[in-house]
């Protein structure tokens, strides 16, 4: 509690200090015309303004060609442009495959002094394969009964799709706009044909697998004491209602001192 505290008073210090130099910008935009900013002139550089003017009356006038007003002095510093960040640097959590390649010219009676190493970034493309789970079935003595191994848990209890298929569908859809109809025509021609109310059955009882997981996030989400929250109306196809459209709501909710998110419908 105390650490929720403390990070609360940082934050509320960051928006006064934030609040005080917009402040001084606006009054720099829309104050008087008397406000003016200043730049820093050489001192070697003749003023355009005080051509002429004895120097006594120059010192009246400030130096800078007009008399002494109450003005402030702003500034500005220019953000340097940052270098370049160089050539990329591949993750080294990535699995490496070593590829040795020998000169074409015979090594014999030569010493290893070295190796250069170059690295090229692969990608595997994603593919379908069938996982067999096969249980014999074992006969116990006497006639006694049968033994056979458990199949383990599925996310659809009888169903064809395994977890892994069900999560890369469902992070295609939600994560990274892809539409279920593009993700089944790229299915085609990976060699599997799935119609679409079957996948879109899939994903639906997918989410009854996850469905305690959000209803805990939800109940966690709702209980902070700080929340930002935003809705947007969609128009939603409905048969029941008129023009067989109704409108729905998505809601955002976002605790930013756990830095929690939250969607719902």
């Amino acid at each position: 509690m105390l650490e929720k505290e403390e990070l609360i008073e940082k934050k509320e210090q960051v928006i006064f200090k934030y609040r005080s130099e917009l402040d001084k910008l606006l009054k720099i935009i829309f104050g008087p015309k008397k406000d003016k900013l200043k730049t820093s002139v050489d001192s070697d550089q003749l003023n355009l303004f005080t051509l002429g003017v004895p120097e006594t009356d120059q010192a009246k006038m400030g130096g800078d060609g007009e008399a002494d007003s109450d003005e402030e002095t702003v500034t500005v510093k220019r953000k340097k442009r940052e270098k370049g960040q160089g050539r990329m640097t591949l993750p080294e959590t990535l699995r490496r495959e070593d590829v040795y390649i020998e000169p074409t010219e015979s090594t014999e009676g030569c010493v290893v002094i070295g190796e250069e190493v170059t690295e090229v970034l692969e990608m595997k493309p994603a593919e379908f394969y069938v996982t067999r789970y096969i249980r014999k079935r074992y006969a116990k003595p006497n006639g006694e009964g049968i033994l056979m191994g458990t199949l383990p848990d599925r996310a659809i209890e009888k169903g064809i799709p395994a977890a892994s298929t069900l999560a890369q569908m469902t992070v295609d859809k939600y994560v990274y706009g892809l539409p279920l109809h593009r993700q089944l025509d790229k299915y085609s021609k990976m060699g599997v044909r799935i119609p679409a109310s079957t996948a879109s059955n899939w994903l639906m009882q997918g989410w009854k697998t996850i469905e305690p997981l959000w209803k805990l996030l939800k109940e966690v989400v709702l209980s902070q004491k700080y929340l930002q929250v935003d809705e947007t109306p969609i128009k939603v196809q409905d048969r029941g209602h008129k023009n067989n459209m109704h409108k729905g709501y998505m809601w955002l909710y976002h605790a930013p001192v756990d830095r929690l998110v939250l969607f719902d419908y």
